[in-house]
C-alpha cells in the first residue's frame, strides 16, 4: 500500500484566503455519491447547492458550505481540481483532506464529532469533462480502514455556470 504525499503543500497554505488577481463567480453545484459497502448494501448521498468558484495557479476551485445530514454543524469544503487530481478539503464538524489521483492511494484522518477513522482512498479514475456551461467530474474509488475493505464508491460533481 503506497501512501500518498502532499503534492498541494505550497498552494495548500494559500487557499482559499489569497484569491486576489482573480475572478471568481457563483455556480451551482450538485455532488451524487453512491457507496457499495462489501455486503452489498448501496446507500446514496446527494448535496445541491451555491458554491464559489475560480480559477488560479492552472487549478480549479469550488468553495461551498454543507450541513451533513441535516444538521446544524456547518462544514465548509473546498474542491480543488489540478490536471487529473482532484482534492476535497472539509472543516468543520467533520475534518478531512481526501486526494483522489488515479492508480494511487492516499491516507487520510476523517475526524467526525464521534471520532477519528484513519480511511484509505484508492482512486480507480477520474474523469472531467467541460462543456461551455458545464463542468462535470467522475470519481470512482474504494474506500479502507485500517487497511480492511470498506465501500467501493462513486461521486459525480455538476458545476453549472450561468451566463
Amino acid at each position: 500500500m503506497q501512501a500518498g504525499t502532499d503534492i498541494f503543500a505550497d498552494e495548500y497554505k494559500e487557499m482559499p484566503a489569497n484569491k486576489e488577481n482573480t475572478m471568481s463567480q457563483k455556480v451551482h453545484l450538485t455532488l451524487t455519491g453512491q457507496q457499495k459497502d462489501e455486503t452489498g448494501e448501496i446507500a446514496h448521498t446527494e448535496h445541491s447547492g451555491d458554491a464559489e468558484y475560480f480559477e488560479k495557479n492552472d487549478c480549479v476551485y469550488l468553495l461551498y458550505e454543507e450541513s451533513p445530514n441535516g444538521s446544524d454543524t456547518i462544514v465548509k469544503n473546498t474542491l480543488k481540481l489540478k490536471h487529473s487530481v482532484l482534492e476535497l478539503t472539509r472543516r468543520g464538524g467533520i475534518s478531512a483532506r481526501m486526494v483522489f489521483e488515479p492508480g494511487r492511494e492516499y491516507l487520510t484522518d476523517y475526524t467526525t464529532p464521534y471520532g477519528c477513522l484513519r480511511m484509505g482512498i484508492f482512486t480507480h479514475s477520474l474523469d472531467v469533462f467541460r462543456e461551455d456551461c458545464l463542468l462535470r467530474i467522475r470519481i470512482a474509488y474504494s474506500l479502507t480502514s485500517y487497511g480492511l475493505p470498506v465501500s467501493d464508491c462513486t461521486l459525480d460533481i455538476a458545476v453549472c455556470f450561468s451566463h
